[in-house]
C-alpha cells in the first residue's frame, strides 16, 4: 500500500499536479463576507483586491506591512483623527480618499480580512514615465505655489486618472510610485508634464497589462489635463 502511495505522489510531482499540501485552503465563512462588502460598498472600483479590481486607488494585497487593522477599521469607519498637516493648498485627505463611514461591524470584518491577505506572488510593477534626469538650477528656492481654479481642476483629475494608486501625497495612496510632497521643489514644471505625457502603466509580471474587471485602463490625457495636475502638485509642500 505505501509503495502505491509513493508511486501516486511521484506520478503527480512528475505531471505537475498539486498535491494538497499545495491546494489553496477553502475561502473561511468571513472571507467571502468580506469579500462581498468590498463589492457591496464600492472598494473594487478603486483597489485591486486578489487578482481582481480598479487601479484608482492602491492595491491592497500585503497592506498588513503597511497598515494596522485598527488604522483600517478607523480609515473605514470615519473616525480616524485628523492628520496633523500643514494649511491648504495640502490636499485634504478626504478629497483624495472619500471612504464611506461603514458599521464598525462592517469594518472589523473587511480589515481583518485585509491584513491577512500576502503580497501578490506576480508582482504589480509600473512601466513607462520617461524622460532624462533633470537638476534645478543652482540656488533655486522652492516656494509652494497658491491654490488655482486650475490647480483644484488638476486635484481631481489626479485623483481620477488613478495617480494615487501609485503615489501617494502626506501618507495617503500607493507605495509602488516615489512620495509627491515637495516634488517641485527638485523637478521643473516642464520635467512633470513630460512624466505625466509619457504616461505608466500598471503591468502583472513584465509582459502585459491586464484588465479586470473594474480597472480603467491607461488614458492618454489631453494637455490641459496635464498641465493642470502640474498645477496642482506644484502647490504642495515638502513633507516636515
Amino acid at each position: 500500500m505505501k509503495k502505491k502511495l509513493s508511486l501516486l505522489a511521484a506520478m503527480l510531482i512528475a505531471t505537475g499536479a498539486p498535491l494538497l499540501s499545495d491546494c489553496p485552503a477553502p475561502a473561511r465563512t468571513t472571507d467571502k463576507k468580506a469579500r462581498k462588502l468590498l463589492e457591496k460598498q464600492g472598494c473594487l472600483h478603486c483597489h485591486f483586491v486578489s487578482g481582481d479590481g480598479g487601479f484608482i486607488g492602491p492595491p491592497l494585497n500585503g497592506i498588513g506591512k503597511h497598515r494596522s487593522r485598527e488604522f483600517i477599521e478607523a480609515l473605514l469607519t470615519g473616525s480616524i483623527p485628523e492628520p496633523d498637516l500643514p494649511p491648504l493648498p495640502y490636499p485634504d485627505p478626504k478629497k483624495l480618499m472619500d471612504h464611506m463611514k461603514l458599521s464598525h461591524s462592517d469594518a472589523a470584518t473587511i480589515a481583518t480580512y485585509l491584513i491577512s491577505l500576502p503580497e501578490l506572488k506576480t508582482p504589480i510593477k509600473v512601466a513607462g514615465h520617461k524622460g532624462e534626469a533633470e537638476s534645478l538650477p543652482e540656488g533655486f528656492s522652492f516656494k509652494p505655489a497658491a491654490p488655482t481654479e486650475s490647480s483644484n481642476a488638476g486635484l481631481k483629475a489626479y485623483r481620477d486618472s488613478g495617480c494615487a494608486a501609485c503615489h501617494s501625497i502626506g501618507s495617503r495612496g500607493g507605495r509602488l510610485g516615489p512620495n509627491l510632497d515637495g516634488v517641485g521643489a527638485y523637478r521643473s514644471r516642464a520635467y512633470i508634464e513630460n512624466r505625466i505625457k509619457n504616461g505608466a502603466i500598471v503591468m502583472f509580471g513584465a509582459d502585459q497589462y491586464h484588465p479586470s474587471s473594474y480597472t480603467m485602463p491607461p488614458l492618454n490625457l489631453p494637455d490641459e489635463t496635464i498641465s493642470q495636475i502640474t498645477d496642482f502638485l506644484l502647490t504642495l509642500p515638502e513633507k516636515k
